[in-house]
């Protein structure tokens, strides 16, 4: 896992089409463990793909006292 550089309001990424997720393939997991890790770095409960720079669409949420989980 890893935690990656968050995009913020004003960058051109956040602006493109996302694409659908065809297969949840080990990729897609190590993203969603990514996306996951990141967000509780920034002290987040939720990150979409695209702040992370990546046009897919997959979110992760993360409430306090549940386990997080992914929306594909």
């Amino acid at each position: 896992m890893a935690i990656r550089p968050i995009r913020y309001l004003g960058d051109p990424v956040l602006r493109q089409p996302s694409k659908k997720v065809r297969q949840v393939d080990d990729a897609i997991r190590r993203l969603i463990d990514d996306m996951i890790e990141s967000m509780y770095a920034a002290q987040g409960v939720g990150l979409a793909a695209p702040q992370i720079g990546v046009p897919l669409r997959v979110v992760g949420l993360g409430m306090p006292d549940e386990e997080p989980f992914a929306l594909i």
